[in-house]
């Protein structure tokens, strides 16, 4: 562990980059755990409904066992899972509920960008369609709408990020007070929350783009033969799953570290995991 989640030294808010760093070493210290829970997780999602959650449920199992390594107190898988799974159904029903909410923020996000769409039409044609000042103002604000719709939707994502963490770590939480919970952790520290996502995300980048363009280019076309064709799709999905089973445990870390983190900064972390979950 860095020297600024010591587990000998107080538990003190931390800065955005020692968040990143410290998702980082808990990723590469338990690489082999974790990269064989999140490819079990990557399995599974494979199958409908009961996949989905048990994807869920291991998700939050990750980011239990980080958690635990940054307060002093590392749980053996089994130990963890015996707290973990009895709630995976919460974990899926929490997931839903968040889709929900965030598919109606959008619905509405886009009525009022169409709205405003209509407006700045309205006002190029009613300008005559050649005034140059209009067409600059009006691309102006096309931009500035289209970063508020942005922000937006990485403030909503902001507000949910650690959803599961209260569900896998603390008690009597079920579905909609996982959901609450992370609401009212995160609220002032949206922007914080976003430097952290952005950083990890650009970490991240150069390997979803380099699988990805590899995925792309072996797309079977509809002149590949039937074998060749099933060997590339088989090898993408194999490559899709590796792919994603190597990001995961890195955000459901940097997630730990952030609920970790938010708590220390709200309730000063006077933290015993046992205590709360036993």
């Amino acid at each position: 562990m860095s020297q600024n989640i010591s587990p000998q030294s107080p538990m003190r808010p931390l800065s955005v980059g020692n968040v990143v760093s410290a998702g980082i070493r808990l990723y590469r210290s338990h690489l082999k755990l974790y990269f064989t829970l999140a490819l079990r997780a990557y399995l599974w999602v494979l199958l409908p409904i009961y996949g989905w959650a048990k994807f869920s449920a291991i998700s939050a199992l990750i980011s239990r066992l980080a958690f635990s390594e940054l307060i002093d107190q590392p749980e053996t898988v089994k130990e963890a899972e015996s707290q973990v799974n009895p709630r995976m159904w919460r974990f899926l029903l929490a997931g839903i509920f968040v889709g929900l909410f965030v598919l109606v923020a959008l619905l509405g996000l886009s009525i009022v960008a169409g709205i405003v769409a209509a407006v700045l039409i309205a006002v190029v044609v009613g300008s005559g369609g050649a005034n140059p000042i209009a067409i600059v103002v009006v691309v102006l604000l096309s931009i500035v709408g289209v970063i508020a719709f942005l922000g937006a939707l990485i403030w909503i994502y902001s507000r949910f990020v650690i959803t599961e963490l209260p569900l896998a770590i603390e008690n009597n939480i079920d579905a909609l007070t996982t959901i609450s919970r992370s609401w009212e952790l995160t609220k002032g520290y949206v922007l914080r929350i976003q430097g952290i996502v952005m950083v990890a995300f650009l970490i991240t980048l150069p390997f979803q783009l380099f699988a990805q363009v590899v995925i792309a280019v072996l797309q079977p076309s509809n002149n590949t033969p039937p074998l060749l064709g099933l060997l590339l799709a088989l090898f993408t999905l194999a490559l899709s799953l590796l792919s994603g089973a190597l990001v995961l445990p890195f955000w459901q870390a940097i997630k730990a570290v952030i609920y970790y983190d938010l708590r220390s900064r709200r309730e000063g972390l006077g933290l015993q995991l046992r205590d709360r979950t036993r």
